[in-house]
């Protein structure tokens, strides 16, 4: 229980309400036995989850650069460089809605030129739907499935399918994004699940292209809703190009870095492109700082994905993103060493 009460300490809100929402979660852990028994251990979460949402209204104060902590592992640590990016992300609100779900995007921040961005949504079960949404819960550092009113584990057996997000290009309905959803046990003030979608877009798309994020049923190709995604400021970057080929280029900015670089077919690492891009390339880049040395490792295990670009008799070309769960400075990279080239601002 005691970690419940440090999670209400934790949250802005005034102290009379906070009192009070202690007291309502031990009303709501004393009926936990009304919760089926493959819940059992997860019975105060749900209590909890229920007493967040009848008090939405007043229990979530936090400001945006708070939100968007939730996508960093050093989001405290570097608060300056995120209120920096915070404050070219977007502030128009848009909803989706049908009997089932609801979903308002309250926040939107983009990167055109690395096609990756980050969208603060809140999320709401209108009815009793057996679907859930996956998303990675950043408190408990595991995978959960958001359900109406309460949450459960990915271990369950009685999921009968899951949601997902896609954001795509508009107009273009086969192509897909890369998405990890973060959930920080926070609600919005409408009530619904305060969650964050960081997400790349893997095909190149026009760098002005509209953006559309859509719920869709895993595995039924069915999209359920679709709203406009509204346009951000641009994230600042920097190009950096290969001295041994200058078509090969890494466009890197504080939340991650997307990649074109060309393989020879001759080389082993190149020769299958069913098994796509090498990762393991990327494990011996260094970004050569003015006082230091960092390794991709240090930019944190962000996600990462690629789609190959072009091919000739001889060479591949990979379009690559990966993201930064460490925001990095990049005003401080002087050069980048990768697979034995040196890049150049």
């Amino acid at each position: 229980m005691s970690k419940y009460y440090d999670m209400i300490e934790q949250m802005n809100m005034p102290e009379g309400q906070r009192e009070t929402l202690k007291m309502e979660l031990l009303k709501q852990a004393g009926k936990k036995t009304s919760v089926r028994p493959v819940w059992k251990r997860y019975a105060i979460a749900a209590a909890l989850a229920l007493c967040l949402l009848v008090t939405a209204a007043t229990t979530y104060a936090a400001v945006h650069y708070q939100e968007f902590q939730m996508f960093f592992d050093n989001g405290t640590e570097e608060n300056g460089m995120l209120e920096g990016l915070v404050e070219k992300a977007s502030t128009e609100e848009v909803s989706a809605e049908n009997e089932n779900y609801k979903f308002t995007v309250l926040s939107h921040l983009y990167s055109r030129e690395q096609q990756m961005g980050m969208i603060i949504c809140s999320f709401q079960f209108l009815t009793e739907e057996d679907c859930g949404l996956m998303v990675n819960d950043v408190q408990k550092e595991e995978a959960v499935v958001l359900k109406k009113d309460y949450v459960e584990t990915t271990e369950l057996e009685n999921t009968v399918g899951l949601l997902n997000f896609q954001v795509r290009k508009k107009g273009d309905p086969q192509q897909l994004s890369a998405n990890m959803i973060y959930f920080a046990n926070e609600v919005a003030e409408d009530g619904g699940y305060l969650i964050g979608i960081r997400y790349n877009i893997v095909d190149l798309i026009e760098p002005d292209s509209e953006l559309v994020l859509s719920l869709e049923k895993v595995g039924y190709g069915e999209k359920t809703l679709t709203a406009a995604l509204p346009v951000s400021e641009d994230v600042e970057t920097v190009r950096f190009v290969s001295e041994r080929n200058p078509q090969d280029q890494i466009v890197i900015s504080s939340i991650g870095m997307s990649l074109t670089i060309t393989g020879n077919k001759k080389r082993e690492r190149y020769h299958y492109p069913e098994n796509g891009f090498d990762f393991d390339i990327l494990d011996d880049m260094k970004l050569v700082m003015e006082d230091s040395t960092k390794t991709l490792k240090d930019t944190g295990e962000g996600m990462a994905a690629e789609s190959l670009k072009s091919e000739t008799d001889t060479t591949y070309t990979w379009y690559v993103q990966k993201e930064f769960l460490n925001l990095t400075d990049i005003s401080k990279i002087k050069s980048i060493e990768l697979d034995g080239a040196v890049y150049h601002r």
